[in-house]
């Protein structure tokens, strides 16, 4: 049997506040819980349905284009199955597998006094990178971030920089991303894959993509070694030569 959550669990584990929780039902986005008693029990495929609502509003859905969306999916399959695939598809977007959540001092004290300004905050939150939860902590989309933006500030890059650099980053990977959906589409899915499929070919191509977007960041991660042992010898060889 899997885990097993109170309200206020749920809410913590997603990251989200227990009123966003008991909107998201009033709203038909999340299933009722157990009830024993008068105590109502969440279960993992509650906590896959929050972290995937929450990454459809970072990519720009409304709760209305959330709920359409999901109709659109659960049409015509078993419970089970949408769980199922639900899950894979949360894992496949993101998902909150390396999301975290903490309180807002904590994310201060990361980098040197005075960086985490209002401003960068607020810019943070406008690319994504950071949320603020509603419960007085922030949910940082990847943890990852939270190095790698603390290592740079430590370098010395201003975190203005660090902000602007990610925004032309993400038009880059974006660009290469639909490049290797557009592979998928061609090559991997079946011709008509949009007109709907059953649970067990939804899960199929769920796997297919799983393994193209990894072999994706191995190609990319190769490609970006690559290009920096390049260019770094074209453009500072001259100042390390013997």
């Amino acid at each position: 049997m899997g885990s097993e959550y109170r309200l206020d669990e749920l809410a913590r584990q997603a990251g989200v506040a227990s009123t966003t929780v008991r909107l998201y039902q009033t709203r038909g986005l999340l299933a009722p819980p157990r009830l024993e008693g008068r105590t109502g029990w969440y279960d993992d495929s509650h906590l896959s349905r929050l972290r995937l609502i929450a990454r459809l509003q970072g990519e720009g859905y409304s709760l209305a284009g959330i709920a359409n969306l999901l109709d659109q999916w659960e049409q015509g399959r078993s419970l089970d199955a949408v769980v199922g695939v639900e899950a894979q598809l949360d894992a496949l977007l993101g998902g909150g597998v390396h999301a975290v959540v903490i309180d807002a001092d904590e994310l201060v004290a990361r980098f040197p006094a005075g960086v985490m300004t209002p401003e960068v905050m607020q810019r943070a939150a406008s690319l994504g990178l950071a949320q603020p939860t509603g419960t007085g902590r922030i949910r940082v989309a990847d943890r990852r971030f939270l190095e790698t933006g603390s290592s740079l500030v430590e370098l010395g890059v201003p975190v203005g920089v660090i902000l602007d650099e990610w925004e032309a980053l993400v038009a880059h990977t974006d660009e290469i991303a639909a490049r290797f959906i557009a592979l998928f589409e061609a090559h991997l899915a079946p011709a008509d894959w949009q007109q709907g499929l059953d649970s067990e070919e939804a899960r199929e191509l769920a796997h297919s993509l799983a393994r193209l977007q990894s072999t994706a960041r191995q190609v990319l991660a190769a490609a970006l070694d690559a290009s920096l042992a390049r260019l770094g010898r074209e453009r500072l060889g001259r100042l390390i030569e013997p």
